[in-house]
């Protein structure tokens, strides 16, 4: 995005302050590396952090090549696995199992499960220079532990335009080959205004289709599981919120998959019977 307006730069630096106060980090977009589609340093202090043993076993294999190999792996899996089944089910990389996020426990009953959760950074970055064919850049991105799940277009509407006009700006401005905005790389891809959000898991150009985001079915949602949300979230623990989703997302596809499954199986026995 270039040219930004006195007014939607304030939205971004209001909404960045506020994500600040529930634990996340802030960080410039010099950090990220446009090739791997990720923050270098704040994956490889994760993995050092909380798998300890598992990188000494890759430094071995790859001495002082590892991070670079490392990341590389990791950016290649998301690629081709997308980046809710990444999160949720380990990166292998020579035999070593790696894992780039920590769901939390059902129970306290493991303080060392409890404590690893606890590690789990959250990092906002501004005006995303995301592609190595322009400089165009992308108004927020949120991170998990160095890896981008959200992608975030403002429009304040004390400046004449709303989320409207974030999603035309995804459909005619942002290219879908780009490796950032491909499928499953990100998880979802928000239009925001102050009053409005309208989202999208997959940009396909002109033919993305956005769906509005219902602040009060999910609000009615997770108040069952003692959080509360309003759009940016003023008594919650915005850092845990995508982690609820991301478990939420992959419960989902997982029974859809087991659902179409059997309605198959279901089918090809009554054509047997016949």
């Amino acid at each position: 995005m270039s040219g930004i307006s006195p007014t939607e730069k304030r939205f971004e630096i209001h909404i960045e302050d506020h994500l600040k106060t529930v634990d996340y980090s802030s960080t410039h977009f010099s950090q990220y590396d446009r090739n791997l589609c990720l923050i270098r340093d704040q994956v490889i202090s994760f993995i050092r952090s909380t798998q300890q043993k598992e990188w000494r076993r890759l430094q071995e294999v790859y001495d002082k090549d590892a991070e670079n190999k490392v990341l590389t792996r990791i950016s290649n899996e998301i690629s081709k696995r997308g980046i809710i089944d990444v999160l949720r089910n380990q990166v292998v990389d020579r035999g070593v199992n790696l894992n780039l996020c920590y769901f939390k426990p059902k129970s306290d009953l493991n303080p060392d499960h409890f404590k690893l959760y606890q590690s789990n950074r959250f990092t906002v970055v501004r005006q995303l220079h995301y592609s190595n064919k322009n400089e165009n850049s992308i108004d927020m991105v949120l991170f998990l532990n160095g890896l981008p799940i959200v992608t975030m277009e403002l429009k304040n509407q004390l400046s004449g335009q709303n989320f409207k006009d974030s999603e035309n700006q995804n459909r005619h401005d942002r290219d879908p080959k780009d490796p950032l905005l491909k499928f499953k790389r990100c998880m979802v891809h928000f239009c925001v205004d102050n009053n409005n959000i309208s989202m999208t898991t997959r940009l396909a150009g002109k033919n993305t289709f956005f769906l509005p985001y219902k602040t009060k079915i999910v609000k009615t949602h997770l108040l069952k599981r003692d959080i509360e949300l309003s759009i940016f979230g003023k008594k919650y623990s915005f850092l845990h919120l995508f982690l609820i989703l991301l478990k939420t997302l992959f419960m989902w596809r997982k029974r859809k998959i087991t659902s179409s499954t059997t309605r198959r199986r279901k089918l090809k026995k009554k054509k047997m019977n016949y």
